[in-house]
């Protein structure tokens, strides 16, 4: 289905926040959105309407709209709805995955362990989502999957910002490659253990990610 342009101004917007294009205070009006995206004010201003409900945008009266930090309550509340989600199709992923979809996560994963600038037209976190999605898809849990997609802003922003860190980055490659033997093995203790692992991490790397980014997070 063709996407309105409403849709497809909201979901330029939201990439160029997710992906850091635009940044923390920047400042943001319907006409600037309108010249950025060669569109009319009026699916700019559904656009801001719609992230601002999303806490992407903020709004300060007689002031003006501003890309909004990165806010830690928020992205706590995110994490623990993505674990819960995460674990909780662990035994339908095992029940429904097929080898082709593990051939296509391996795919993805050699791209993400061979990771270049210069060759890919993508961010690494957007290989790294369509690895997880994968998962979804296998588990057949579409709901779920949705609100991942849909709900997880500001925890996805700092996923966005760990994957700079190579230190970071060399862990969520050897974790997706032990997802996937837990997988092709049947050993749903050790993908419990790992997916598990896998999540928590980015909780524990908050701290490390508010000192390199000072400026991209509420100071609360």
């Amino acid at each position: 289905m063709e996407k309105s342009l409403n849709e497809d101004t909201y979901e330029k917007l939201k990439y160029d926040i997710m992906n850091f294009k635009l940044v923390p205070g920047d400042s943001i009006s319907a006409q600037k959105i309108a010249v950025r995206y060669n569109v009319s004010r009026t699916p700019a201003r559904e656009a801001i309407v719609n992230l601002e409900k999303e806490g992407l945008l903020k709004i300060i009266p007689q002031s003006g709209t501003y890309v909004a930090s990165i806010n830690c309550r928020r992205f706590e509340q995110e994490w623990f709805v993505r674990k819960s989600l995460e674990v909780g199709m662990v035994d339908p992923v095992f029940e429904h995955v097929s080898n082709e979809m593990l051939d296509k996560m391996e795919e993805l994963n050699s791209r993400l362990i061979n990771y270049d600038k210069s060759n890919e037209k993508v961010p690494r976190i957007e290989i790294d989502n369509a690895f997880h999605e994968l998962i979804y898809e296998s588990s057949g849990e579409q709901l779920a999957a949705n609100i991942i997609k849909m709900q997880m802003s500001h925890y996805n922003r700092i996923r966005f910002l760990a994957e700079l860190n190579s230190s970071i980055s060399v862990k969520t490659n050897e974790e997706h490659e032990m997802l996937i033997d837990a997988i092709r093995k049947k050993d749903k203790r050790m993908y419990l253990r790992v997916i598990k692992g896998h999540i928590n991490r980015i909780f524990n790397e908050i701290d490390k990610l508010r000192i390199i980014y000072p400026d991209y997070f509420e100071n609360n």
